[in-house]
């Protein structure tokens, strides 16, 4: 799968979430809402924009054989930083970042259908790009499928993640 079909699933996923927070009504009204859900949204946001720039730097530096500009599929499997910890950093931060959107809507529709779709986004990630990277990697990324959860929520993953951004790469 190209990455504008890719792109075009995230972009998309985060643009039917804004719609539905838009057009649905609101079913729970709370002076305390907002302060609730919107520090909760922004957090979420933050996480996810903080996953997708570590996860796309740590690409960017370590995954190609050559320095490459713009976006390009890796042609190395990357093992540090925040790889070190998941598989699918970016991705993660995608849903989290969908999530966000919805608390930011403080609507309960809003943030259900995120649910949804974040469920959406779990097949996709690992029946498509799962697949997609094992054909491009084969017994390599076997190995590191037995070493590595698809997903974590981990302060340290994060910290491992910056530092390797920092180190140079070879």
């Amino acid at each position: 799968m190209s990455f504008a079909w890719k792109f075009a699933f995230w972009g998309v996923s985060w643009a039917s979430i804004i719609a539905v927070g838009v057009f649905s009504p609101k079913i729970v009204e709370h002076w305390l809402l907002p302060y609730i859900l919107l520090p909760i949204g922004i957090a979420f946001i933050i996480y996810g924009l903080l996953l997708n720039a570590i996860a796309g730097r740590t690409l960017k530096k370590y995954g190609h054989m050559e320095i490459k500009r713009g976006i390009k599929k890796p042609d190395k499997l990357v093992r540090i930083g925040i790889y070190s910890c998941m598989r699918h950093p970016a991705q993660f931060g995608s849903i989290f970042f969908g999530i966000g959107i919805s608390f930011l809507t403080l609507k309960l529709i809003a943030i259900l259908y995120a649910g949804w779709i974040s469920l959406a986004a779990l097949y996709f990630i690992m029946a498509i790009e799962e697949r997609e990277t094992l054909e491009l990697f084969g017994e390599e990324y076997c190995e590191f499928i037995k070493s590595r959860k698809p997903f974590t929520f981990s302060i340290s993953c994060l910290k491992r993640g910056i530092e390797a951004i920092r180190e140079k790469p070879f």
